[in-house]
């Protein structure tokens, strides 16, 4: 990783290609997911949760059933209505420094990512210098990822103190005989959930955690789509 801080100068003639395929990264069978969006992902993924480094949870997003196989590309196409942040975000991350002993963000880019360029896709600077439309939506995206994290956490957090996490294991066989087996993620308890009683429900929905957890629960409707999407990839390299 290369990861520099964007500005005018050095960055002027640098683009973004918007095309999608394993050459740039897309071929990933899961990603993190923030509850901001999980409105929008409930409509086209499972959202689970996998245990992070620290010993909590983090929201991911199911594409696939194994390493490397993303069954929302098609003919190098994007073919679900939504698209995870984590993804949409690209190149760009946040980077920070200390001025006045005081951290400041600032958005950077990542020039050794295969979406880099100087020749073809979106311009991050107008010819005079000023910030394209992309670039500020990809900066708003950013503070967005950057706030939701903290709140994502708390989430999962609320999940967990609550006893409503539970491991999740799916052992798939498809048509042709073959077996997917999916191993290490965690889901909600849909009736540990039922059983919360009028004052934890409250405290969730104060908390603004009511709705991505029925979101996430919404979500698991998705695995039935995603089987038949595997299935039409074994028939389609038969």
């Amino acid at each position: 990783m290369n990861l520099q801080i964007i500005n005018n100068v050095d960055h002027k003639d640098l683009r973004v290609i918007q095309s999608v395929g394993p050459q740039f990264g897309d071929n990933i069978h899961a990603c993190p997911a923030y509850t901001f969006e999980f409105r929008d992902l409930q409509a086209d993924f499972p959202i689970l949760l996998q245990e992070s480094g620290d010993g909590g949870y983090i929201p991911i997003a199911l594409m696939g059933f194994e390493k490397g196989e993303n069954l929302f590309i098609k003919h190098d196409r994007w073919t679900a209505t939504s698209k995870p942040a984590f993804m949409r975000k690209g190149p760009f991350l946040i980077g920070q420094h200390k001025a006045d002993d005081e951290p400041v963000r600032l958005l950077s880019v990542d020039r050794d990512n295969p979406r880099v360029s100087e020749s073809e896709g979106e311009p991050l600077f107008q010819p005079l210098g000023g910030r394209t439309d992309y670039l500020e939506q990809m900066a708003d995206l950013l503070e967005r990822i950057y706030e939701g994290a903290e709140q994502t956490t708390a989430f999962t957090q609320a999940m967990a103190e609550l006893g409503l996490v539970e491991s999740v294991t799916m052992d798939i066989t498809l048509r042709d005989g073959s077996r997917n087996q999916l191993l290490g993620f965690y889901t909600l308890n849909e009736d540990a959930v039922r059983d919360l009683g009028a004052e934890q429900l409250g405290a969730l929905a104060q908390a603004g955690h009511l709705m991505p957890l029925f979101m996430m629960l919404a979500s698991l409707a998705n695995f039935g789509r995603l089987i038949t999407l595997k299935e039409q990839l074994v028939l389609d390299n038969a």
